[in-house]
């Protein structure tokens, strides 16, 4: 076989075997793709500022899982989507009092996704402190957020309506809120049942973006290795 010959061939295995990839990506459903453990890289504000570290305490670690669980370190990152301004400095010098992540105490949450591939997905985190007594309560910060006291709860489910994903291979995954996103506040009465919760208003979230990079290590693993023990 010639040296072109050889060279047109390779060429041809290439482009099969690119094209044989991007087919089993589109194949793959959003919601499959979204699994996994992410650790967030990097998060802009609307105006494209720099603010992952105002929301990473040390590091943003997620796992989705297929029954729509979400488990990390991903609280401050939503209580700056829903709170974050003005208050923000005074609020985050709470975070490390407030969720006790260095001894693996997780918040939880849950997202959702329509079949098939599609651009967009619902997430609800659960807002709640995840620290010994006496570590601090969610109360405490949205008292430093001027929620009024008629208000204050100590969980509070935030749900996002319409929160634009994206992937970048299979490897980097980017969340987007903005305009077309909708917000949703609630908590539990005594029965377990959602009621509207109005501390705070649905249409002053931080519209943001949120570049997520996957992980093989365990969420444990990587949470461990942020805070070095």
């Amino acid at each position: 076989m010639s040296i072109l010959k050889r060279v047109l061939l390779l060429a041809v295995v290439a482009i099969t075997f690119s094209s044989c990839e991007l087919d089993n990506l589109l194949k793959t459903s959003t919601k499959q793709q979204m699994q996994g453990t992410w650790v967030l890289t990097q998060a802009t504000d609307a105006q494209g500022v720099d603010i992952t570290k105002k929301v990473s305490f040390p590091v943003t670690a997620i796992q989705l899982t297929d029954d729509n669980g979400m488990l990390g370190t991903m609280a401050p990152m939503f209580t700056y989507i829903v709170y974050g301004g003005s208050k923000w400095v005074e609020a985050s010098a709470k975070m490390d009092q407030l969720f006790d992540y260095a001894n693996l105490r997780f918040n939880t949450a849950e997202f959702f996704v329509g079949e098939g591939n599609v651009n967009n997905f619902t997430v609800e985190a659960k807002l709640q402190a995840t620290a010994i007594a006496g570590g601090g309560s969610l109360i405490d910060v949205l008292k430093i957020f001027g929620v009024n006291t008629s208000f204050l709860q100590q969980t509070v489910y935030h749900k996002f309506v319409n929160v634009a994903v994206e992937f970048s291979g299979k490897d980097t995954m980017i969340w987007t809120f903005d305009n077309d996103t909708q917000a949703r506040y609630n908590y539990k009465n005594s029965t377990g049942d959602f009621v509207s919760w109005g501390g705070w208003p649905t249409s002053g979230f931080q519209k943001c973006q949120f570049v997520f990079s996957r992980k093989t290590l365990k969420l444990d693993d990587i949470v461990r290795n942020a805070y070095r023990y």
